[in-house]
């Protein structure tokens, strides 16, 4: 339940700024009931930290944009966090 409440979180975040239209919002996060380890990532824009609890990447890519990164520079901040993926075209045989 804890990961759809940052989630929900960071999707009101981004709202709010929204409205704001360029100034950081006040945002309270006593309203999400959030583990201690999202909060900390949260409050501290640790971006990678928000990508390794599961946050989905378009709440990603809006989170990093509002606050601050550019495309680029948070693409280099995850490269070192993901895993590539090896894949088999389906015509080659187990083990070959």
């Amino acid at each position: 339940m804890s990961l759809y409440q940052l989630h929900r979180a960071i999707f009101d975040y981004l709202r709010a700024g929204e409205v704001k239209a360029g100034a950081a919002p006040d945002f309270d996060l006593g309203r999400y009931d959030l583990t201690e380890e999202e909060r900390k990532a949260f409050e501290a824009k640790d971006v990678a930290a928000v990508y390794q609890l599961g946050l989905h990447p378009v709440l990603l890519n809006g989170y990093c944009r509002a606050i601050g990164y550019g495309r680029d520079e948070y693409r280099d901040i995850l490269s070192a966090h993901v895993v590539p993926e090896t894949r088999t075209g389906r015509w080659h045989k187990d083990g070959a």
